[in-house]
């Protein structure tokens, strides 16, 4: 087995073993010695992925494409197409270039240069509509400008490894850049890593934010075992082999059913299921709905954004008390607290809300208040937003 392919096999290792940082860091290796690496460049791109860094999976996917000779890889179509649908300048050229790799069927060389040539006409109604200058200015780049721009990654493999240490060390000590410095050691497998980020889950002078975060590194890293957390004055050791409470950096699973319960309540309110469907339903925890209530609910199409709006806040609300958050039980008021601040966004950005007045019961305030108390900064984004709109 080559060097290359001992590289791969560690990536897929730590990929099954949910270490994605360190996954990452043997992918990106594996496609700087070998450019032709299908398989590296699907790990690489799947692992940034699961970490949720879209502009450096934009990054991977662009170097990807223009990289001539490659095999056609139909999983990173789904990537492609949820990174670049705002975008259909570089989601075009991404098409052009894909057809031309090796191994596509005919039928897909056809499908695709038909969506390319719609993509292409898209842009060409935005630039007729708002001009080049200004699409570019708001993050439109070409398929080149987003394959230059540089990498955590392309830092962590190019400079000298004590000159990377004596910056994150820096970074680690200033509150803006904190954060950032964790989430770039989950991706240098070494034991200096482990050693600062165990720092940072037992440091008080940083923010709670970011020591969950550290934890959550520790993981990525391919750290197993305990650890040791410092919230609230006190101390918790949590088991990183099965952490408890789910540590992740999307949506824990336990909020699904109430999400789930907000667009049953958009549903109610477009018309879509009655108000005897949705008391039956919204009254249980109940995690899977049927079927054709499912279908219903993602016919009413609640804007994307808006759902952004709730998963940032528990997100946020989550890394801020972590270990220490509540039980989720209750869901039709935990969701009622939800479709509350997604109003409170909608109408305050200055969009339309077609779903009612959310329910308001104590509980439901209660949970919304302490969504909010992790979120400081809600009611001054809105107004910047809305402000950014008005000019």
């Amino acid at each position: 087995m080559s060097r290359n392919d001992e590289l791969t096999g560690y990536g897929r290792h730590h990929l099954q073993m949910e270490s994605y940082g360190a996954a990452a860091f043997c992918f990106y290796r594996a496609t700087k010695e070998n450019e032709f690496n299908g398989n590296a460049w699907n790990g690489l791109i799947l692992s940034l992925s699961l970490m949720r860094r879209e502009e450096e999976i934009r990054t991977a996917l662009a170097r990807f494409a223009l990289q001539p000779g490659l095999d056609f890889d139909r999983d990173l179509l789904t990537f492609v197409f949820m990174m670049w649908q705002q975008n259909p300048r570089a989601l075009a050229e991404w098409l052009r270039r894909v057809v031309q790799f090796n191994g596509i069927p005919e039928k897909d060389k056809l499908a695709f240069t038909e969506i390319a040539e719609d993509a292409e006409q898209a842009y060409v109604d935005l630039v007729a509509k708002y001009g080049a200058e200004s699409l570019h200015s708001g993050g439109m780049l070409t398929l080149e400008e987003y394959a230059v721009r540089p990498i955590q990654l392309d830092w962590l493999l190019e400079a000298p490894v004590d000159t990377i240490y004596e910056q994150l060390q820096w970074w680690l000590e200033d509150k803006d850049s904190a954060l950032a410095a964790v989430r770039l050691l989950c991706m240098l497998p070494d034991t200096r890593s482990e050693k600062l980020l165990r720092r940072v889950c037992r440091n008080v002078a940083i923010e709670p934010k970011v020591r969950t975060h550290a934890l959550l590194a520790l993981r990525w890293l391919g750290v197993r075992g305990n650890a040791r957390l410092y919230k609230f004055n006190e101390s918790f050791v949590i088991d990183l082999d099965n952490p408890k409470p789910e540590l992740t950096i999307s949506v824990p699973a336990v909020y699904k059913p109430a999400l789930d319960r907000v667009k049953l309540w958009a549903a109610k309110e477009k018309g879509l299921v009655t108000s005897e469907v949705y008391e039956r339903y919204a009254s249980t925890d109940e995690v899977q709905l049927p079927p054709e209530i499912v279908e219903k609910m993602e016919e009413a199409e609640v804007p994307p954004l808006l759902q952004e709006v709730s998963h940032a806040l528990i997100r946020a609300a989550h890394d801020e008390y972590y270990p220490l958050v509540p039980t989720i039980s209750g869901t039709s008021q935990w969701s009622a607290a939800l479709l509350m601040l997604m109003k409170d966004y909608a109408v305050g950005i200055g969009e339309g809300w077609p779903y009612g007045e959310p329910e308001q019961d104590e509980t439901a305030k209660q949970h919304r208040n302490w969504l909010l108390s992790a979120s400081p900064d809600f009611y001054p984004s809105i107004e910047e937003v809305r402000k950014l709109k008005e000019s």
